[in-house]
This record gives structure tokens, sequence and C-alpha cells, in this order.
């Protein structure tokens, strides 16, 4: 019997984290007869990754406010704009740029002109960078404020609260620089891991935020271009991860998540959306 108890013990501490975490994610895209229900008269959080790959972009939607969070290439532009149009969006209040690289900057310069945007929020020092430079000269062009983010700082959409995390060290990359950011909504999270690499997720692991690194979904950090650090994924124990890339490309970071048993779905192809409220979330894909 003590044997058996010890195999049991020792089953539960290999078995990982986020596999054992299940419960507030309804997966329509490979459960589509799962059975939900919002909870009546809650206005719904909706974010939507749209049909792109080896790049960024997030429409994050909640009443009558609207976020775009990173904007893809110039060669993708156009789908993120068909997006917004699609889902009607004529009026950002925040267009947020995690950081300046052009598969996440660019895009915002290709903004419909007829689209009032409140504000440009940027976590990078206006300098920074050409694609920086050149891009808040479009941005300024039309006469959009600027507002800069650090660690720590709040941006609010409605009653949707996110907080920047941002290890912005002299010594790392662009992408350990990015602005990693934490979305709560009632009982909800998720973690937007823009493109933070090995040094700043171990800096997180080290010194996480106050509220933990715990999210019920992940936007895989690069694309999934490498797959992310076993501790990062334990201490976020995500139960289902979104990542913009198609799923050929990246089949280290595919293999990673079959193994920890961690559902990945992918932008491609077509629009991936997120609901919740508060309470549940629910995944499902739209046509593009």
């Amino acid at each position: 019997m003590k044997k058996t108890w010890i195999l049991v013990l020792i089953v539960v501490m290999l078995f990982p984290a986020f596999a054992m975490a299940q419960g507030s994610v309804i997966n329509l895209i490979d459960n589509p007869d799962a059975e939900y229900a919002f909870e009546e008269g809650v206005t719904l959080l909706e974010v939507y990754f749209p049909e792109i790959f080896g790049a960024d972009a997030c429409i994050m939607r909640f009443g009558d406010q609207t976020m775009l969070i990173d904007a893809a290439t110039v060669g993708q532009a156009p789908v993120v704009m068909e997006t917004m149009e699609k889902l009607g969006v004529d009026h950002l209040n925040i267009a947020f740029n995690t950081h300046p690289h052009d598969d996440h900057i660019m895009g915002f310069q290709y903004l419909p002109e007829d689209m009032q945007v409140d504000k440009f929020v940027i976590a990078f020092p206006e300098d920074e960078n050409r694609q920086m430079r050149s891009t808040l000269r479009v941005i300024r062009e039309r006469g959009i404020p600027i507002e800069r983010v650090k660690n720590g700082d709040e941006m609010m959409l409605g009653d949707v609260r996110m907080v920047i995390m941002q290890k912005d060290f002299t010594s790392y990359t662009v992408n350990n620089r990015s602005a990693a950011m934490m979305v709560f909504y009632g009982e909800r999270r998720l973690l937007m891991g823009a493109d933070i690499e090995t040094h700043a997720q171990g800096s997180l692991n080290k010194k996480p935020p106050e509220f933990g690194l715990k999210a019920d979904i992940l936007k895989y950090p690069h694309h999934g271009v490498a797959k992310v650090g076993w501790r990062f994924l334990e201490n976020v124990s995500p139960e289902l991860a979104i990542v913009t890339s198609k799923l050929v490309s990246i089949k280290e970071t595919v293999a990673d998540c079959e193994e920890k048993g961690l559902p990945l779905i992918s932008s491609v192809p077509g629009i991936v959306r997120l609901r919740t409220d508060g309470v549940i979330w629910v995944v499902d894909r739209i046509e593009q």
C-alpha cells in the first residue's frame, strides 16, 4: 500500500500543473458541442486574433470601447484592418504597441483615415529605432496623442483592467524588453506574452508582479517561434494558449504543448475569438 501511494505522489508531481487546472475555458474549436452559458446581463470582454502569422495583432472590445494591441507588418496590416471592419470597429479608445519591431508596429501606419484613435500608447522611447520613429511621425501627422507606459502601469477598457509587465533592462534585447500585459476581468485572466524570451521569462519567474503570473489563457510569446521555459509555463499554468503562427512552422512548440497537455490554438486558419463574462472563457473561430 505504501508503494502505491508513493507511485501516485510521483505521478501527481510530474504531471504538468497547467494540465490539471481545467474548468474556466470552453474550447469550441476542439469541442464544438461543448455546452456553456454566460451570466445573464453581464457585458462580455471580447478578444480577437486576426488571421495573421509570424506577427502580432489583437483586438479587444468591451461594450462600446475597443483597443488594438499591435498591428502586424506592412504586408499583413490589411488583414488587421479588414478584421476591424468586419467587427464594425471605427473608433479605437487605445492603440497599444508592445515593442517597435516591424511585425508589431508598422501596421499602425495603415489605420484607416476615418478611424478615430483617442491615444497611441508606447512602451519604448520615441527614438528607439527607425520603425518607432517612422510610425510616430504618421501618428503625429494624424494628431493622435502619444503616451508612454512602463512596468506596473495600468490601463482600463471599461471594467477591464490591464497591467503592464515589462523588464526594461538595458542589457536585454528588444524582444525581452517588450511589454507583456495581464488582462483582468472578473475572475478571469489573460496573459498577453508580447515577444518575451528566455531572459524576460526568467526575470518574471524570479520577481513576478504582486498578482503572480497565473492566467487562464496565454497569448504565447513571440508567435511560438521558440518554446517558453518550463518554469515560466508552470507559473502561468494556462488552460489554453493562442499562437500567431502557422503550426507547421513551430513544430518544437507544438510538440512541447502536446507533451504537456496544453491545447494550442493558431490564428491560422481564421479569426480566433475569446469571450468572457468574468466567470468563464469561450473560445471559437469566426470567418475572416
